[in-house]
């Protein structure tokens, strides 16, 4: 939030600033009175200037709007909706053998998308492999000592050996198998490892190549599959105005061809991010024409409920001792200062509830001028009343 600073004097009584001074000098040469004349009434945080006054040219006020109208300006970031989305990245070490998908491809379930030459994937094939021949093994040995013991020739202890080391080479081969078949091509010993697509979408994203060594501690993903007709719009909100926002609010975004976009709040976090010091907030974004690439940056306008309250111009409100202050201008050249509080809603503009009323003009240029006029009157008479700020 933007608020103009103003560091008070030490002496009440200091000079006014070069620009009242500049105000003043077209009284140069002219009778006592007329200087007298153009000097401003100060009084209990209220400023009067004559009638024709030249130090109104530097004052500028703004009428404030109703609050119903205000809504807040917030940057946003478009990426691939989570539901809709799966990331790929390789689970053994290996080097890229050949790619099966290019981007923009509609793929499957189950469809491969490339294939890893990976020395650890081909010991986990082979485990597979001799463990179904150790199994075939420890089968016919099983049904060779049950004939033999029906025969009254092998004892029930080997029998019994028997039927342990059936169990052993069951469970041993089934825990080999379940590796290589995770991944799929676990009945051969190849070393090829394929990545396969774990949802039905299309390929959005590519990042290896033919050759390319990879690992599973990558922090970029080989693949991504997603549905580009959806995709996900997260707003970053200062957390002093996280409270404002609520799921099923709309958002407004500019499309591609300039004409604002529509979406709806679906979800706002109830926490907030210890770094940057923001509550994260999302939209979905119909995307079935294509306007927006996921990782695009955008501005985006939520619409506000109606509060009461009124927006007005940031420039309005001055930060005096660390109270935030505006000047009313009532007509005829008069202006009361008033304490507020304001909250941001970006985009320059700040929010007031209460103490200003609708069709007020508040000075948005000049208001360093004003505050230095109270700050020089006697410190008597600018005591504070109930109508200005102290």
């Amino acid at each position: 939030m933007k608020f103009i600073v103003v560091c008070r004097p030490q002496a009440r009584h200091a000079v006014l600033p070069a620009l009242l001074a500049l105000a003043l000098l077209g009284g140069c040469g002219r009778e006592p009175a007329s200087y007298t004349e153009d000097a401003p009434q100060v009084s209990a945080g209220q400023v009067q200037f004559p009638a024709g006054s030249r130090q109104l040219d530097v004052l500028r006020s703004e009428a404030v709007t109703a609050g119903a109208s205000a809504s807040l300006q917030l940057p946003g970031r478009v990426v691939w909706d989570e539901t809709r989305s799966s990331a790929l990245r390789t689970p053994l070490p290996g080097q890229v053998a050949r790619i099966e998908a290019q981007p923009g491809q509609q793929v499957k379930a189950g469809q491969v998308i490339a294939w890893i030459t990976s020395p650890e994937f081909g010991q986990a094939q082979a485990h597979s492999v001799r463990g179904r021949a150790e199994l075939q093994r420890a089968r016919r040995e099983l049904d060779r000592t049950r004939e033999l013991h029906a025969a009254g020739v092998a004892s029930g202890r080997e029998l019994d050996e028997a039927e342990a080391n059936f169990a052993g080479s069951q469970a041993d081969h089934a825990r080999a198998n379940a590796f290589a078949r995770a991944y799929g091509n676990g009945q051969r010993v190849d070393q090829r490892l394929p990545l396969r697509a774990p949802i039905d979408g299309v390929l959005v994203e590519r990042r290896m190549n033919p050759g390319m060594s990879v690992s599973p501690d990558s922090e970029q993903p080989l693949a991504v599959i997603g549905d580009p007709d959806r995709l996900w719009l997260l707003l970053d909100v200062p957390e002093s105005l996280a409270g404002r926002l609520k799921a099923g609010m709309q958002v407004s975004v500019p499309g591609a061809d300039g004409q604002p976009l529509q979406a709806t709040l679906q979800h706002v976090d109830d926490f907030v991010d210890s770094e940057r010091r923001v509550v994260q907030a999302r939209a979905e974004l119909d995307n079935r024409a294509r306007g927006f690439k996921a990782g695009q940056y955008v501005r985006a306008q939520v619409a506000l409920p109606s509060e009461g309250g009124v927006s007005l111009p940031d420039a309005a409100v001055l930060l005096i001792d660390g109270k935030q202050v505006v000047f009313v201008e009532e007509g005829k050249g008069r202006f009361v200062r008033h304490a507020v509080h304001a909250e941001e809603l970006g985009d320059g503009r700040l929010w007031v509830r209460e103490g200003l009323a609708r069709g007020s003009r508040v000075v948005v240029e000049g208001g360093l001028l004003l505050q230095q006029l109270v700050d020089s009157a006697p410190a008597a008479v600018s005591t504070g009343t109930g109508r200005a700020a102290p």
